[in-house]
């Protein structure tokens, strides 16, 4: 049997944050690398649609309803959330590691 697939949505503010991402690499590094890293992120974005519980709840926001979860890639933290009721995980943001936790207080 085949478990339930979810509907995966960018909020407006992670679409930006994609494109900032994509922006700097491609300003600092090269269009190859860009195109890299925001596919990457895309794609790990995307495989949420199976199993998106089982990744583990964002420490700092546990007591939203519904919580916040994230996945990891690269240097990359990217946050979501599950509306199982529209089978949908919505894409919340994109962070790097180096950026200032305090600012997912503010999600």
């Amino acid at each position: 049997m085949v478990g339930k697939l979810f509907k995966i949505v960018f909020s407006r503010d992670a679409r930006k944050k994609l494109r900032k991402i994509s922006d700097y690499h491609k300003e600092n590094t090269s269009d190859t690398v860009a195109k890299k890293v925001r596919d990457g992120l895309v794609t790990e974005a995307k495989s949420l649609k199976k199993l998106p519980s089982s990744k583990p709840l964002l420490q700092t926001k546990k007591e939203a309803d519904p919580p916040y979860r994230y996945t990891i890639k690269w240097s990359f933290k990217i946050i979501f959330q599950i509306f199982k009721k529209k089978d949908t995980v919505s894409i919340v943001e994109f962070m790097h590691d180096k950026e200032n936790p305090k600012k997912w207080e503010n999600l």
